[in-house]
């Protein structure tokens, strides 16, 4: 009975180890982005959830962007955005897992899941269009993790062309080379 109970013990956290984010960078960047997925956890589970599904590892770079046809998705994260306030560091993790998610779903539809090996069109998972829905997203989590005016204001000013980095017109991975976040 005794080895019943500490073999369910271990594999209940092997279970909750093997669907936690591995984070990579400095212990600083580390300690950041630990306290923003408590925060996500504490006030947002549900939200949580979604994002733990959706991003397996966060790492420090000098620019943020989803690499979300990795396996497992990576968020890469500048300090400029880690560290700006903990609010903003969650709530940017909680915008690029919805473009992972974006990613996957047309990822099944139209791309490298339906057996022709491509990865689907930027846009449909970081256009303007999918822009919009990721900054919905973001909103919702950033007012249940208590954002500031500030940055709840910021985002609800944004139109989904934020990322043109470039300001050509068009998002696409040549603004992400351009990005200063």
């Amino acid at each position: 009975m005794k080895n019943t109970a500490a073999l369910s013990l271990l594999l209940l956290l092997a279970c909750a180890n093997a669907s936690a984010i591995e984070i990579e960078g400095t212990p600083k960047y580390k300690k950041q982005v630990e306290a923003c997925l408590g925060l996500l956890e504490r006030k947002a589970s549900a939200e949580y959830e979604f994002i733990r599904s959706h991003i397996g590892i966060i790492a420090q770079n000098k620019r943020s962007g989803m690499r979300a046809w990795e396996v497992p998705p990576r968020y890469q994260m500048s300090d400029t955005t880690a560290f700006y306030s903990v609010t903003w560091c969650a709530g940017t993790i909680a915008h690029d897992a919805y473009h992972s998610y974006l990613y996957k779903k047309h990822a099944a539809i139209n791309g490298e899941n339906n057996g022709n090996g491509e990865k689907p069109a930027y846009e449909l998972w970081g256009g303007k269009s999918a822009e919009k829905e990721a900054i919905e997203f973001q909103l919702k989590v950033m007012k249940k993790i208590g954002a500031s005016a500030h940055e709840i204001n910021y985002l609800t000013s944004l139109d989904g062309t934020h990322g043109d980095a470039n300001s050509d017109g068009k998002l696409d991975g040549e603004d992400y080379k351009q990005r200063n976040w």
